[in-house]
């Protein structure tokens, strides 16, 4: 009894883990082409751009708020890069300049929502729409800036082992963007654990009354939080700038929604307080695997599908969600 009421706690616990675990498992069974080097190296390098900016958004929703903004900036981060690169094709320097840009788009919305206390949602939706027109300005309309930088495009298109596939080529194992991916989650994981600014992020989401007595500087947690997020999106803009040897405004439009909806799918709940950081990395393994496998399927469902059953996925998680919280609160 006691061991049944174990495993249902670990399952729940990690209920995102288990569903990529068995979407990866139908997927490898239903497609054949599904386990290929090439096509798993393709998931987790598409799926590192999301999972980036999942670990700043994932501490945002934690304290209760909300960024919107998360796309545009991914897409300004990439223009900054094609921007630097005309006068400066310096790899290192485009990618500080970018992450330096997004950081201060990031500290811009704490501000507004700390100092001059508007709502987040309307903070970062302002901010989408300014960073998105800014973007089509400098860019003359959403043209590309093409990226000449020598070594740039190794940051996206670059990988740790090769084996030889069934054509005698050699292919590439790990990509380097699932690597950073990786890395930024065990940060953020050791941050969410076992500092100040991540057990305050998670008073400040849960009761921010009961922080403020605490002692807690909500406002500086909450400006901590946006400001890494903006960190979170200009790291993903060098990856798909470095991927499309590009700088281009337009290449964030939509991935917002796609970020937001891998922390949900990870189980962090959108009113803040609760929720695993690392389980946003699943979810947005499981975003990237549903595309995917859409696109393997192609001749059967159309890829216009693809929004359409994410969303549908996110409404399930977000009743389940607040049915969850309801009776937490009629056990009281």
């Amino acid at each position: 009894m006691d061991r049944s009421i174990s495993a249902k706690h670990v399952i729940t616990q990690n209920a995102t883990l288990v569903a990529a675990v068995a979407i990866i498992i139908a997927a490898g069974i239903a497609f054949d082409n599904f386990f290929t080097v090439v096509n798993l190296s393709n998931i987790f390098r598409q799926a590192s751009m999301i999972g980036i900016m999942a670990i700043g958004s994932s501490f945002v929703i934690l304290t209760g708020g909300i960024d919107l903004s998360a796309g545009s900036l991914f897409g300004f981060a990439a223009v900054m890069c094609g921007i630097v690169d005309a006068f400066c094709p310096n790899p290192f320097v485009m990618g500080l300049i970018a992450i330096l840009t997004c950081a201060g788009f990031g500290a811009l919305n704490g501000f507004c929502v700390t100092k001059l206390r508007i709502p987040p949602f309307i903070v970062t939706l302002a901010m989408m729409s300014g960073v998105q027109g800014l973007g089509l300005i400098i860019t003359e309309g959403g043209n590309t800036l093409p990226i000449t930088a020598e070594g740039f495009t190794n940051i996206a298109t670059g990988t740790i082992g090769s084996v030889i596939n069934d054509k005698g080529l050699e292919v590439g194992v790990v990509p380097v963007p699932a690597i950073i991916m990786i890395v930024g989650f065990v940060i953020a994981v050791i941050v969410s654990k076992y500092t100040t600014f991540g057990r305050n992020c998670y008073a400040v989401g849960g009761n921010e009354d009961a922080a403020i007595m605490k002692g807690i500087s909500v406002n500086r947690t909450k400006f901590l939080a946006y400001l890494m997020s903006g960190i979170c999106c200009g790291i993903a803009g060098i990856i798909v700038a470095a991927r499309t040897r590009g700088g281009q405004i337009t290449v964030g439009d939509g991935y917002e929604m796609d970020v937001i909806a891998s922390v949900v799918l990870g189980g962090t709940l959108l009113s803040g307080g609760q929720g695993k950081v690392l389980n946003s990395m699943w979810g947005a393994l499981i975003i990237t695997m549903i595309g995917n496998i859409i696109n393997l399927n192609s001749d059967v469902i159309s890829y216009l599908w693809e929004g359409t059953i994410t969303g549908i996925l996110l409404l399930v998680i977000l009743v389940a969600q607040s049915k969850m919280q309801s009776n937490k609160l009629g056990a009281r």
